[in-house]
């Protein structure tokens, strides 16, 4: 006589808000259905969470494994959009019921798989793409911002003040770097006495250019840092609204 085999039992378990029910990449075999709650299922590549869909109650997942008929990885995570509920089943309480269907019906179902698997292969493959692309447009991006702020060294005295005190007082600085979109002004720090030399704050500042163009702009103050020489501080400035002229004029030095 045949010894029944014996079948484990289902399984209920609850899981909490956030909560990892399935990782990619593990082992496993059990197939779950919702009683109560939401959950999410995704994929996660370099980082990058792809989400994949969400079930709720009455739905089925960790199914894949068993329609493989192989012990395979794990393809998905899942995780509790809420608290969660599960009815949990060991793949032996399906193999007779799959066994009795119809050949065709099982040959749909292992078509309709295929097509699945073949589905998720592409999808890796296109997120990888994507991802890729992205990483690539990056670097280009970075590398055309190096060009587009790249500072020419100067050595030019300037005049400077604030644009919005009404202080008259001209303060002296050196602008040790240039180019279109901002300067590079050396300032003993005693200048800040006059006024904040702040982030944000504005400066009209003239200089000459070797060519004997003058320029008289306004400036943004980027960034404030201690300057290499002692009692001086480093100023990064912005154009603010550059006029065509001069940026035609700056640009001329720059290439020169």
């Amino acid at each position: 006589m045949t010894e029944k085999k014996t079948i484990p039992p289902v399984v209920h378990l609850s899981y909490s808000k956030g909560d990892l029910i399935i990782k990619e990449g593990d082992y496993g075999i059990s197939i779950y259905k919702i009683f109560k709650g939401h959950v999410r299922i995704f994929k996660k590549s370099n980082n990058t969470i792809i989400p994949l869909a969400t079930l709720v109650r009455g739905e089925v997942f960790g199914e894949m494994t068993f329609f493989n008929f192989l012990l395979e990885p794990r393809s998905a995570s899942v995780e509790a959009i809420d608290d969660v509920e599960l009815e949990v089943w060991h793949p032996a309480r399906l193999t007779e019921e799959y066994k009795a269907m119809p050949a065709i019906l099982r040959y749909i179902t292992q078509q309709t798989l295929n097509r699945l698997l073949r589905m998720n292969r592409v999808i890796d493959e296109l997120t990888a793409r994507k991802r890729q692309s992205k990483e690539e447009r990056i670097t280009a991006e970075k590398k055309s911002n190096k060009r587009r702020y790249f500072r020419k060294n100067f050595g030019q005295e300037c005049n400077y003040r604030s644009a919005t005190h009404s202080s008259h007082v001209d303060l002296h600085g050196v602008i040790k770097d240039i180019s279109p979109m901002g300067l590079g002004v050396e300032v003993i720090e005693r200048n800040a006495m006059n006024f904040n030399h702040n982030l944000g704050n504005q400066l009209k500042i003239s200089f000459q250019l070797p060519s004997g163009s003058s320029i008289n702009e306004v400036a943004i103050i980027k960034s404030v840092k201690k300057s290499k020489v002692p009692g001086c501080l480093f100023l990064g400035l912005e154009f603010s609204n550059i006029s065509k002229d001069a940026l035609k004029q700056i640009g001329f030095f720059m290439m020169s």
